[in-house]
């Protein structure tokens, strides 16, 4: 199975990974000592990894939200089967049944249907 990883994580992953190097980089100078909490190498470590932890759950979550979404197209505008079409024939049997000027299919007669791409 192929993984897809888009644009949006790899600049994600690139930017962890300057990060890193920028943390890395910092350890190694002593003239480091800033006073500020959030900026000390300990406290750069830990967003580091908070972010690596989360930019790791979007990942392992975007390929089921895709796939989901496959699904729920093909549910939608599956040719014959789709819910698009099976709404669009309801209506044309109902106008043939009943007659275009019934209030049965007045009722209906309204409604729009769009498929999404497949």
């Amino acid at each position: 199975m192929v993984k897809e990883i888009s644009a949006t994580q790899t600049g994600y992953e690139s930017r962890l990974d300057n990060l890193d190097q920028l943390i890395k980089l910092l350890s190694t100078l002593p003239e480091y000592v800033p006073n500020e909490a959030e900026l000390k190498v300990e406290s750069l470590m830990d967003l580091y990894t908070s972010l690596r932890i989360k930019n790791t759950a979007v990942s392992n979550t975007s390929l089921p939200l895709k796939n989901a979404r496959i699904v729920r197209n093909d549910i939608i505008s599956k040719p014959k089967t789709g819910l698009v079409d099976v709404a669009l024939d309801t209506k044309v049997y109902i106008k043939s049944i009943y007659g275009a000027t019934s209030p049965q299919y007045k009722q209906i007669a309204k409604l729009h249907f769009k498929a999404v791409p497949l």
